[in-house]
């Protein structure tokens, strides 16, 4: 049973082009934003075989079930797209993230006692401690002062990376690796256009030399913190130490220093970048709904008072906080796209798709599919009532994938996300200024374009 009024807000969303594009029309919007390329029938159908370019085929998959086939059934059938490839590789190269088959499986294995629930349970203090460190910064500007929060959420998720998976990082390394990894995501629109025509990896663009000089540094950044680590002789328990330990399961090497730089850049950035994205965008839905936030500010402060830490039990026990930070993930999936492409042929209801086709699966769609939810443009906490988000598939929702390679550090992010969204609605006011409209972007996060900047009250 709700707790409140239902609310009306239908906040901003993209609009898919009306007809087919043109090669250039399909260009210039994959650079601005390739949300904006995905077709009509991505929010409508269960699944479409479009050509954007002609003679190169791509399936959209949109039905739940065809999307888990695709990622369950049939996922020793797919493999990381090329796009993908030309993307990650000059900054994360090929670990965790890129990999594909028994490459992939024995880097997840390494790293899976990392993500344990116990092991996460003991990262909940330095997650609070995050969001009350954001507060006090709020707390030494006036009452009201408009704040970027998506670039507030950005540093302060990252602040928890590094409290909870680098012990003894170097400050200036680590605001390294977080302004180069930002840096170069800027411009990966550009990479994802010049990879779907297929045209070489060598032909530059008007980021190049600045990706290039991103990814150097970010991973020269990244190597120096391995080599410090390895001459201080620290032995830890954290990320790098669990990667520093990792053997392999049948040869029982030590992980290659590349593959150590390749994960533990993954996961200094992916890490953070999609809890900040999470946390942004249900701040600027809390601020456009005014009910729902004070719903929210009055279920923390009942469970957990001002002075009470939000452990991993209160987090626990608030439900309300929970179904608006489901719902913020419905609208705004902080990974809004999946693609792989098919090393075998499979069929999909029916219809024969070949070896080297490229499967989309839109997720920023999906969670806006008109099929499958009910005014899904609508922000509508109430949709992940228990009796109701019982009977949604998990390929319909799907905030961090699904299937064997669901995101590793699903539960790390849920964890804080809860604990921070509680604290910092516990212990601030936000409120939209009545004009910024941030549009979703795609920069293989979903980013607000423009920022996201709120008026912010600390109580």
């Amino acid at each position: 049973m709700s707790v409140i009024a239902p609310s009306a807000l239908y906040p901003p969303t993209v609009t898919p082009p009306a007809g087919p594009l043109s090669l250039l029309q399909f260009l210039r919007r994959c650079i601005a934003n390739p949300l904006s390329t995905f077709p009509p029938s991505a929010y409508e159908a269960d699944l479409a075989i479009e050509e954007p370019v002609k003679g190169r085929p791509v399936a959209w998959v949109m039905a739940p079930h065809f999307v888990e086939q695709l990622l369950l059934t049939d996922s020793d059938a797919t493999v990381k797209t090329e796009v993908e490839h030309r993307v990650f590789d000059p900054i994360l190269g090929r670990g965790i993230l890129t990999s594909d088959h028994g490459d992939w499986k024995w880097q997840r294995r390494a790293l899976a006692p990392l993500f344990r629930s116990g092991e996460i349970a003991t990262y909940a203090p330095a997650m609070s401690a995050a969001a009350e460190m954001q507060i006090a910064h709020w707390r030494t500007f006036p009452a009201g002062a408009t704040h970027d929060v998506d670039r507030d959420m950005s540093a302060a998720t990252f602040d928890v990376i590094v409290r909870t998976m680098l012990v003894g990082g170097n400050p200036a390394e680590c605001t390294a690796v977080m302004q180069s990894g930002q840096r170069y995501l800027d411009h990966t629109s550009w990479t994802v256009a010049l990879g779907l025509l297929r045209l070489p990896r060598w032909l530059p663009h008007p980021a190049t030399l600045s990706n290039w000089r991103a990814a150097r540094r970010l991973r020269s950044a990244v190597s120096a913190i391995i080599a410090r680590r390895e001459q201080a002789q620290i032995q830890a328990t954290d990320l790098l130490g669990h990667l520093l330990a990792a053997r392999h399961p049948d040869t029982g090497a030590a992980m290659s220093r590349e593959h150590i730089v390749d994960n533990l850049a993954t996961l200094l950035e992916a890490g953070h970048e999609t809890t900040a994205k999470a946390l942004a965008w249900t701040l600027y839905l809390l601020a456009r709904a005014p009910e729902w936030q004070e719903a929210v500010r009055e279920e923390v402060r009942t469970v957990a008072p001002h002075g009470t830490p939000l452990t991993p039990d209160v987090a626990g026990r608030l439900p309300v906080t929970e179904r608006v930070l489901k719902e913020s993930m419905r609208l705004y999936p902080p990974a809004p796209v999946m693609a792989r492409t098919l090393s075998r042929p499979i069929s999909i209801g029916g219809r024969e798709i070949s070896p080297g086709t490229q499967i989309v699966i839109p997720i920023f769609a999906i969670h806006r599919h008109r099929r499958l939810w009910t005014d899904p443009d609508r922000f509508d906490p109430d949709r992940f009532l228990p009796e109701r988000a019982s009977a949604i598939p998990r390929g319909q929702y799907m905030p961090f994938g699904t299937g064997p390679r669901i995101c590793i550090g699903q539960t790390f992010a849920l964890l804080e996300a809860r604990i921070m969204l509680a604290t910092l609605v516990r212990g601030a006011r936000f409120t939209w200024d009545g004009r910024h409209l941030p549009e979703p972007l795609s920069r293989v996060t979903l980013r607000p374009k423009g920022g996201m900047p709120l008026g912010v009250d600390v109580l």
